[in-house]
């Protein structure tokens, strides 16, 4: 009788040390989470403002009205909250305001949110990804080289402060899809990837990220899809486009080359620096929408407008590069001018022609019709996403992705 109450005392013990160390874990201190935006009224994943008052303000009142229906609109337009004038509206400042809130009220100079691509103003995004930390007063030197904040080595790095809600995803990811304005929730959360062969190396969503796929949606015919106008160009002065002739502006495109002619002029401080205008585009295609829209709803309207996608695959971009790519694959399918002498002139005098026999107009296409589909991790990093089970650098979806 003593024996065996002293197997069922061990049993018991066991079975309980058991469970507690299967449950306890150490608190998680960063994470990646996954972000997907209409950058209609964003000026950009980031942007500088000369003061921190922006995040005190609550950004879904810029898009919704007051709750009050009895004044005026007059005197309900003098209540809406907006930006003070040289401050503007970002993505990631929208995502440090709520995430400073949630940590406590902690300073906004504390929250760190590292994108791993920064888009421009009015571009979209439906796989973004970003580093969220809070640095602590005991955070140590830099491990990143070139970075100017302290930046996280593992996951449970006890030198920046624990995630919010003891590190709980899932009530992390529900408590900043509330905050977060109308225009851009998080979709997926993981805590910041390891190695798979187990090295202390930091992860940056940035500097770690080997491929970026962005989607260009443009429309041409004699109307527009009213329905998709945020996210559609449309070019009224162009009927067709030539597949043919946008295929061999792709084959031209793609592969290693210096694109300084297809990059934007530099902003504010970036005009003194210099830059590495070398980049790799793996694959470029083009292809008709089809069912969407105007053209699924009604099929009589199928022949006054046409959709059609551009989709670029590169390991990195330069500013504004995509954007005149895509311009110049339309104006060459549109035009009299053979493809390869056009861009064999521009990679060979890293400039337009825009005089000459073979004169050019740079056209580089409005901000809107872009959109940020896919970005593409090496895979030695190991995530582990709360919702998909799938790895972040899986790119199966991008092809039946619609963007409206």
């Amino acid at each position: 009788m003593h024996f065996s109450f002293l197997i069922l005392l061990y049993q018991l013990i066991w079975s309980t040390t058991a469970v507690t160390a299967l449950t306890v874990r150490p608190a998680y201190t960063s994470a990646v989470i996954k972000v997907c935006y209409d950058g209609t009224l964003f000026h950009g994943w980031s942007a500088s403002n000369k003061k921190e008052s922006v995040s005190d303000l609550n950004s879904n009142d810029i898009l919704q009205e007051p709750k009050s229906q009895k004044r005026t609109r007059s005197r309900r337009n003098k209540l809406r909250p907006s930006i003070k004038v040289g401050e503007v509206r970002s993505v990631e400042q929208s995502i440090k305001s709520a995430l400073a809130k949630l940590y406590g009220n902690v300073p906004m100079n504390k929250i760190v949110v590292e994108g791993s691509s920064r888009t421009d103003k009015g571009v979209h995004s439906v796989s973004s990804y970003a580093l969220i930390y809070c640095i602590s007063d005991d955070a140590g030197p830099l491990s990143i080289p070139g970075k100017k904040l302290p930046h996280p080595r593992n996951p449970y790095d006890e030198a920046f402060q624990e995630l919010p809600f003891k590190s709980d995803m899932h009530h992390l990811v529900s408590a900043l899809n509330k905050m977060l304005p109308p225009d851009v929730k998080v979709v997926d959360i993981s805590p910041m990837p390891t190695i798979r062969s187990g090295k202390n190396e930091p992860f940056h969503p940035s500097l770690d990220s080997v491929k970026k796929t962005y989607r260009y949606t443009f429309s041409l015919g004699a109307i527009h899809d009213p329905i998709r106008c945020r996210a559609v160009w449309y070019s009224p002065h162009r009927s067709s486009i030539d597949l043919d002739r946008a295929d061999k502006c792709a084959e031209i495109l793609s592969g290693t080359h210096d694109f300084v002619a297809f990059r934007g002029a530099f902003r504010g401080n970036e005009r003194s620096k210099t830059q590495d205008t070398v980049c790799t585009i793996y694959d470029i295609s083009i292809f008709e929408e089809a069912g969407l829209g105007l053209q699924g709803a009604n099929d009589c309207l199928s022949n006054l407008s046409k959709t059609f996608c551009i989709d670029i695959t590169g390991d990195r971009f330069l500013y504004k590069q995509v954007r005149f790519m895509v311009g110049a694959i339309i104006e060459l399918s549109t035009s009299d001018n053979l493809p390869e002498d056009i861009l064999n002139l521009i990679f060979k005098n890293k400039e337009w022609p825009e005089k000459g026999v073979h004169s050019f107009p740079r056209l580089c296409a409005p901000s809107h019709g872009l959109c940020l589909v896919n970005v593409k991790f090496d895979q030695k990093w190991t995530f582990q996403w709360l919702y998909a089970d799938k790895n972040a650098s899986d790119t199966s979806s991008v092809d039946k992705l619609v963007i409206s």
